[in-house]
């Protein structure tokens, strides 16, 4: 199945799409996850709230909540063992396996307590493999070039405007 069939399948039924990044602009490609959001924005996605939630995605548990999504898709930079740049969506069971994301604990207790308080919301956790996480760093190349990809992806899947 393709990324996008992955993506379409997932929002079936999405009446409200919230779209999450995570991550440290100060870090090197830890930066990933807000740089999508970042560049969702400049494309003008249609049809999802954008939110960029930096390094503390728990600080915006109360925002996320009256907003009330249907689906939420997060982006972080996650450790997955793959060539930089490369997305995946991650399994919720893998959360815990290994230190995939700096963010893994807060991130699985963050799903938790929307699906507590957000009866129903499907929840999707899109990882992009990083490089290198050094301190004072912009985005690698291949980062750079995965998360355009990715974006292209969404947009495609979501609709934009030019």
């Amino acid at each position: 199945m393709t990324f996008e069939n992955l993506l379409l399948a997932f929002l079936n039924g999405a009446e409200k799409l919230l779209l999450v990044g995570i991550g440290n602009r100060l870090r090197g490609d830890d930066a990933a996850g807000v740089a999508v959001i970042s560049r969702l924005k400049s494309k003008k996605v249609k049809n999802a709230i954008l939110m960029d939630c930096g390094t503390v995605p728990e600080n915006f548990t109360g925002e996320i909540k009256k907003l009330k999504p249907t689906h939420i898709i997060f982006f972080d930079a996650v450790e997955m063992g793959k060539d930089p740049g490369t997305y995946a969506t991650i399994n919720e069971d893998e959360m815990c396996a290994g230190s995939i994301s700096t963010h893994r604990q807060s991130l699985r207790i963050l799903f938790r307590i929307l699906r507590e308080g957000i009866p129903n919301v499907k929840i999707m956790l899109i990882g992009i493999q990083p490089k290198s996480l050094e301190f004072g760093k912009k985005l690698s190349r291949p980062v750079d070039r995965g998360v355009n990809s990715l974006v292209d992806a969404i947009a495609k899947v979501l609709g934009y405007e030019l």
